[in-house]
């Protein structure tokens, strides 16, 4: 059996919550979310998304980590994460990806503000997805500030 994934922020045993399939991983606390590889992409395939899905993750750009900060570590391999810039509404957001290629790590509020950037109408996949993962981000919200 693996060990229990940890969230990279407080090293809390994350909880599962499964949604379209996929299999998101929610700090307990309410710090963020944890998506493995391909998951983001299944996710938004799930909802018939394919290009939407290509077109979000061609759009995260590596950057260098600011001096003096501890990068967080991955929960699948404790390796530390590099950042990456990803376009968001109303800026962009960093988000933390595994080097080795695990997984991505959105803090509380990075997920929805990327998912918004993308959704363009009411009525598209990435506009239900976006609706239905706030609710998840809103409780990490608001267990974040207790």
């Amino acid at each position: 059996m693996a060990p229990p994934m940890l969230c990279p922020v407080c090293a809390e045993e994350q909880v599962i919550v499964e949604y379209e399939g996929v299999e998101l991983d929610l700090c307990v606390e309410g710090h963020g979310i944890w998506f493995d590889d391909q998951e983001l992409h299944m996710l938004l395939e799930s909802v018939d998304s394919v290009g939407a899905a290509k077109s979000l993750e061609s759009t995260f750009e590596a950057i260098p980590s600011p001096p003096g900060e501890t990068p967080k570590r991955c929960p699948r391999c404790s390796t530390p994460m590099e950042h990456v810039r990803a376009p968001a509404d109303p800026d962009p957001v960093i988000l933390d990806r595994c080097r080795h290629g695990h997984g991505l790590w959105f803090d509380a509020g990075e997920l929805r503000a990327v998912l918004a950037k993308h959704a363009s109408t009411e009525d598209s996949p990435i506009a239900r997805v976006y609706e239905h993962l706030s609710a998840f981000e809103s409780g990490a919200d608001h267990g974040a500030e207790e």
